[in-house]
Parts: structure tokens; sequence; C-alpha cells
């Protein structure tokens, strides 16, 4: 016995909409995947530096 699935049945403009919303999702993760892990670490670090601190090339004395 098969189990059957219902069929959705769509426009092709609500497919292309929803392309376009997965094709948009997978870039946020592409993108976004480096620094979420970047600031998951930095959050965990008790003593966290200032963002200044971390945007300036040279080290504080």
């Amino acid at each position: 016995m098969a189990i059957k699935l219902p069929a959705f049945i769509l426009s092709d403009e609500t497919r292309e909409k929803i392309n376009q919303l997965f094709e948009f999702g997978q870039k946020i993760a592409h993108y976004g995947w480096v620094p979420f892990v970047l600031y998951l670490g930095w959050q965990s670090n008790p003593n966290r530096p200032g963002l200044l601190q971390l945007l300036t090339p040279l080290p504080s004395a």
C-alpha cells in the first residue's frame, strides 16, 4: 500500500517567489555563518573586549 502525498497546486508566480526566498535564505546562511560563529565565541568569553578594541589594528597597551 503506497502512501499518497497531497499534490500542491501552485501558480508559476508563487513557485518563483518561494524559489527567491529559498535562494535568499541560502545567501544569508552562506555569508552569515562565520560572523555568527565569531559572535558566539565572543559572547562566551568572560572578559570580552570592546567593539573599538576589536576594530583597531593596533593592540592596546
